[in-house]
């Protein structure tokens, strides 16, 4: 679109009368665009309306399944309340209160039932260290008001490589997060409904597909829809854990019936056991990174709104962490492949009536729906990372909901990967779990201290001091999950983790390397067009699109040369003869290929060309036919793409395309 046209704004106009003024308006394709200011137009949402029929079928049918497409300009709007904010961002935290006193249990079950009453004692311990995390990341929030997550509080204090080592590890956490909380899910359905056990898997991956779509209509849809689930299971939750003390105290104990243990061998109580049964329940405090990394994602004020959010999540897990693990006990909960522990509570408590149903659908709803933590987070921390250049850039576009789609659709595809492959049990998974969160909480914690010592901002001594005690904290847990679980599966992690921070470091290399190659100095300044240069174009026959694609070479130079490659020099002299009588002054080579070979031929000549253009530019220009209906792309256009994949990395050889739509 020209300057002008561009810059049409208003323009005055003088009337018929003497001192008359009027004004004119200049409306360039007003269904299109809005005028901006001088030189800018603003597209309105018809500009970017499909024009082809089938195009249009899929454009209602998307904006139908997902909503309509939102302006950059609605991305506060989208912002969530505390209360959205907490079933978006705390529910992987607030759910996995429902299998952490399990996970616990089915370790010390390997040293018998008689070591169940080390739950509460290994429960005491990782609630401290979960509050020390808590506190730690509040000062990371006042420290980053606009979002402090590993990845970004490592690389501003630490450097490159130990963000990216968290980062990586986020990464990781975030994929098992969907597959371990779906699993648990999909465990409560099942001890609810045990007859539901053959579709472990299909329910899984249904699950996982139904928060994916969620979410690809926007933050502020998942909230509003995972804000139900995760409100009904605090409130049957906590009023388990309240009528269960109550009866407890009053002498009514509930005890649990009909349960079948697991059968495992026995083993000696020592301290590896001890160190796995710990690392097992600190399954508990997995995603408090999520609300530091999203604090660009909270109403105004966001820090404000997010430690408020962070603070209230802390006290509802140690609540019912705690709470859980001491009726576990009363009520002589244990591990089994039938039933869930939290189900074994719930029952004994609530009864086999409504209640009990109603408690384990909302525990089913928040586990699947825990998911949502990794999918508000995976995708933003790939935007973040796409932004640095360290992933592709398409995870940094955002998609019509304002959502980052290719992380989402990312992320969905490996946690159902990783889901099938281990059956979808979460007794499987467990191992691999949280030992990525804790790795990058520590780096995160280790860079706010020194944060903290560099900026010397009001109170950072005692952030320093409090900060240090959760990278030391968190770290000798991470080094806990590595020795514990190195065995049992967590040594997959540990090679996985590198090679992320592998990959990423080649993909910043490739686009280092580009904008090497591609920077234009500042200094510089571009002149005219040349009309030196040699023009190229393959001309198999004589076509509107190669007359068109000649048309086309002869605007840039005044060197343009037809090229035919054949293995039919007859057929190629009879070209020849009514390329010059209906295009004259245009040289026609022949290349004559004995061997019925077209692209390598011509890339042998187009090197001879470059050769004798010694710093002059070659241009080869590939005339397209445009089809008019998109299955007849796989119908045309097969050699200009085979000419277009053998030239690649050429030097000195610039490739145009031409397209030619015939008028309809």
């Amino acid at each position: 679109m020209s300057d002008e046209i561009a810059s049409a704004g208003p323009t005055p106009k003088r009337g018929k009368r003497i001192g008359d003024r009027r004004v004119r308006v200049g409306r360039p394709h007003s269904s299109y665009f809005r005028y901006g200011g001088p030189g800018v137009l603003i597209a309105k949402p018809a500009a970017g309306q499909p024009t082809a029929r089938l195009e249009q079928l899929l454009g209602n049918a998307r904006h139908r399944l997902f909503g309509r497409a939102l302006a950059s300009a609605e991305e506060l709007e989208e912002r969530l309340p505390i209360w959205k904010a907490l079933a978006t961002f705390s529910s992987d935290n607030l759910s996995s209160v429902a299998y952490a006193t399990e996970a616990i249990m089915f370790t010390l079950l390997l040293a018998g039932r008689s070591a169940f009453w080390l739950v509460m004692p290994i429960s005491g311990l990782i609630i401290t260290v979960f509050v020390i995390i808590v506190i730690s990341y509040r000062q990371t929030i006042r420290a980053y008001p606009s979002g402090g997550g590993s990845y970004i509080v490592a690389k501003d204090n630490l450097g490159t490589l130990p963000a990216l080592l968290a980062a990586a590890a986020l990464l990781t956490d975030y994929v098992l997060t969907v597959s371990v909380s779906v699993a648990a899910g999909i465990a409560a359905i099942i001890s609810a409904f045990p007859g539901s056990a053959d579709l472990r898997i299909p329910l899984g991956v249904g699950a996982i597909v139904f928060v994916m779509l969620i979410n690809l209509r926007g933050i502020r849809e998942s909230g509003t829809v995972f804000a139900a689930p995760t409100y009904v299971f605090l409130a049957t939750t906590l009023a388990l854990i309240g009528i269960g003390i109550a009866r407890t105290w009053l002498g009514d104990t509930p005890q649990v019936t009909g349960v079948t243990p697991i059968s495992t061998p026995v083993e000696g109580l020592g301290v590896l056991l001890l160190m796995r049964a710990f690392a097992d329940g600190c399954s508990a405090i997995t995603g408090v990174e999520a609300v530091s990394n999203g604090v660009p994602a909270f109403k105004p004020p966001e820090w404000r709104n997010a430690r408020t959010t962070l603070t209230i999540m802390g006290v509802l897990v140690a609540v019912m962490f705690l709470g859980l693990s001491y009726l576990a006990g009363v009520v002589g909960a244990q591990p089994s492949h039938d039933e869930t522990v939290i189900s074994q509570i719930g029952r004994s408590i609530y009864g086999t009536g409504p209640i009990y149903y109603v408690f384990q659908l909302a525990t089913t709803g928040i586990l699947i729906l825990a998911a949502n933590t990794s999918f508000a987070d995976f995708p933003r921390l790939s935007s973040i990372l796409a932004r640095d250049g360290f992933m592709p850039s398409r995870f940094a576009f955002r998609g019509e909901r304002l959502s980052f789609n290719a992380g989402i659709v990312v992320l969905a595809v490996i946690a159902i990967i990783v889901l099938v492959a281990f059956g979808g049990f979460v007794d499987a998974l467990i191992p691999l779990y949280a030992i990525g969160v804790f790795t990058s909480i520590t780096l995160s914690q280790a860079g706010m201290v020194k944060h903290w010592l560099r900026e010397h901002e009001s109170g950072w001594r005692q952030s320093a001091v409090i900060n240090g005690v959760g990278a030391v904290s968190t770290g000798v847990v991470a080094i806990i999950f590595a020795v514990a679980k190195f065995a049992l599966g967590a040594w997959l992690i540990v090679v996985i983790i590198p090679i992320l921070v592998g990959l990423m470091v080649y993909v910043h290399r490739q686009y280092e390397r580009r904008r090497i190659e591609t920077l234009v100095r500042p200094e510089t300044v571009i002149g005219p067009p040349l009309r030196h240069q040699r023009v190229f174009v393959p001309v198999p026959e004589v076509t509107r699109e190669v007359i068109h694609a000649i048309k086309f070479g002869r605007t840039m130079s005044d060197d343009v040369t037809a090229v035919h490659v054949t293995d039919d020099l007859d057929r190629g002299e009879e070209i020849r003869a009514r390329f010059r009588r209906q295009v004259p002054g245009i040289p026609f080579v022949i290349v004559e290929s004995p061997y019925r070979q077209l692209v390598r031929p011509l890339v042998r000549y187009l090197e001879l060309a470059v050769a004798r253009a010694d710093d002059d530019l070659v241009v080869l220009l590939l005339p397209e036919y445009i089809p008019r209906h998109w299955w007849e792309k796989y119908l045309y256009n097969e050699n200009a793409r085979r000419i277009r994949d053998g030239l690649l990395g050429q030097p000195k050889i610039l490739i145009a395309e031409v397209p030619y739509r015939r008028e309809i």
